[in-house]
């Protein structure tokens, strides 16, 4: 049976779910967001049937059996509660939420529903990270001693309500660092985090205020170690997104080998959403976990939101 989703959001990530949804079967019967017209325009460039700014009335409806959402930060939390509470699956982009409190409502709510709570964590999905962490859980590399990620934008930051916190809950690290930490965690194995440190720039490179420059260093509960680099407008990568590079007692690997790609490369590609959307839609159909679970999306979360924290802790000036 084809799964019927909901699109909440029509911007560069709903266009991306909407993509994957029509690769992997998966059936979008409206989209809604806050802006009427912008929802009509998406739905015509995507061929999807209804359209409007009413999206409640969009999740109640009866031909819909799951909620895809790609908004704002700060909208996460409600929408999600009440496609639940229609007894509506739900598929969130990262971060699941704003804080871990109301990512750990969003569980309860599902567990209660008996629904799927699956959170867009879609580098679990890459067929690179993926042929690593096999080979990482195979012993190639013996014991792993440390992981060294990238989050970053090089010469380019995003606009809008990501730039603005009530909206986006944090910066850089929120919405590129939590990639990296959670590809990180998924090669090892998914080990539970027991320390985390960061020191955060805010501001660095443009002028919001929001943290743009940052390093965030987790030890997980398997004695692993792992450095993230996370920013917007740096001066150069270190490495693509969520790319990772893993030293251990028998050698040392990389998800990807440079960071100069062709010009016709595409990393933040269609094929692991469409992956994800697949494991969702099967999730959906047979009550098993999702890859990217809501526990996933809490660890995440819960990382960011100590790694902010610890941040805060440390003093900011400057010499």
């Amino acid at each position: 049976m084809t799964l019927r989703v909901a699109m909440l959001g029509y911007g560069f990530i709903a266009g991306l779910h909407t993509e994957a949804a029509r690769a992997a079967g998966v059936e979008v019967v409206g989209v809604a967001g806050h802006r009427a017209g912008r929802a009509e325009e998406f739905a015509a460039r995507h061929g999807i049937g209804w359209a409007g700014d009413d999206w409640q009335a969009l999740v109640a409806r009866p031909d819909v059996d799951a909620v895809v959402i790609g908004t704002p930060n700060s909208l996460h939390h409600p929408q999600a509660m009440w496609a639940l509470a229609q007894g509506k699956h739900v598929l969130v982009d990262k971060p699941m939420a704003l804080t871990v409190a109301e990512g750990r409502e969003m569980a309860a709510a599902a567990d209660a529903a008996g629904r799927v709570l699956a959170v867009g964590h879609m580098w679990r999905h890459r067929s690179e990270v993926v042929a690593l962490r096999d080979r990482i859980a195979a012993g190639g590399l013996g014991r792993v001693v440390r992981t060294h990620g990238w989050g970053v934008h090089a010469g380019w930051g995003p606009s809008g309500w990501f730039t603005d916190p009530e909206l986006a809950g944090g910066g850089a690290l929120i919405d590129m660092g939590i990639h990296a930490l959670d590809t990180a965690r998924f090669l090892l194995g998914d080990p539970r985090p027991v320390r985390v440190q960061a020191s955060i720039g805010h501001g660095e490179f443009a002028d919001h205020g929001l943290d743009d420059d940052g390093l965030v260093l987790v030890d997980w509960d398997d004695g692993t170690r792992s450095l993230v680099e996370f920013g917007w407008w740096q001066p150069r990568l270190g490495g693509l997104e969520a790319d990772t590079e893993v030293l251990g007692t028998a050698g040392h690997a990389r998800i990807w080998d440079t960071v100069a790609p062709p010009d016709d490369y595409v990393h933040c590609s269609v094929p692991m959403y469409a992956a994800q959307m697949a494991d969702f839609a099967d999730a959906c159909a047979t009550g098993r976990t999702p890859v990217g679970s809501a526990e996933v999306g809490l660890t995440a979360l819960a990382i960011v939101e100590a790694a902010y924290a610890a941040a805060a802790l440390a003093p900011r000036s400057r010499p």
